[in-house]
């Protein structure tokens, strides 16, 4: 038993009125991911802190005690304690986390009824990125969707188009255009402003239009995407 570990959550433990009846077990555990975890058994509280947070200061075990309490007794966590966990984890855990791939299903496909989304992308890296972008798994997406055109998995590295698009009466600008949107997403990653996900920050918009015929392509989407429905 970890003496320091268990003298924190045990102190965490007095605040709340309904666990003083339990007893209380508390341990590091080698989960794969970023895991804690607070069960109530036979009269003990089991709590569970991943091995990960070993050398973490004081204040972030008291952030993970006060969450997991929380969750055992149904109360909402405090703001500022939910905030220090997060960015704690954000900054010094996270980035140094290997994840494993995601398996991609071998139904996607780049070969498509009448289009090839290997040339599409080959066309549009030399043509904005001097063939820079490293290539990605490419598939015509699995169902036909006009609401989701496409996606970049990073961490599958798997780019996606809505094969609604593998159509000969699409223009070819209106592919090119939604590969180059999706190829941003390789090449200018997620950012944080004011503490969330920008997914599509200023810069990404700004690079954006770039695109040759980005305003030709807007305006086709806005016209005719819902044509494709039928």
């Amino acid at each position: 038993m970890d003496e320091k570990l268990h003298a924190i959550i045990s102190n965490i433990k007095t605040n709340y009125k309904p666990a003083e009846q339990y007893d209380l077990r508390v341990s590091y555990y080698a989960y794969k991911n970023l895991s804690h975890t607070i069960r109530l058994r036979n009269g003990i509280i089991y709590v569970r802190i991943s091995d990960k947070l070993f050398d973490a200061p004081d204040e972030t075990i008291q952030a993970v005690g006060y969450i997991l309490f929380d969750k055992l007794f149904r109360l909402k966590t405090k703001k500022e304690i939910r905030h220090h966990y997060r960015n704690y984890i954000n900054q010094f855990i996270v980035p140094n986390m290997s994840f494993p791939k995601s398996k991609v299903s071998p139904d996607y496909s780049p070969i498509g009824k009448y289009h090839n989304l290997t040339d599409i992308f080959d066309l549009v890296n030399r043509s904005y990125f001097d063939s820079a972008v490293p290539k990605p798994i490419l598939g015509w997406s699995l169902n036909k969707s006009t609401r989701r055109l496409g996606f970049y998995d990073h961490s599958r590295n798997l780019l996606v188009i809505s094969r609604i698009f593998d159509k000969k009466r699409i223009p070819d600008y209106v592919r090119e255009y939604l590969m180059y949107h999706e190829m941003l997403h390789i090449v200018i990653p997620v950012k944080k402003i004011n503490g969330r996900r920008s997914v599509h920050p200023p810069h990404f918009k700004e690079k954006e239009r770039l695109f040759d015929n980005y305003e030709l392509a807007q305006k086709w989407l806005k016209k005719k995407l819902w044509r494709l429905r039928f």
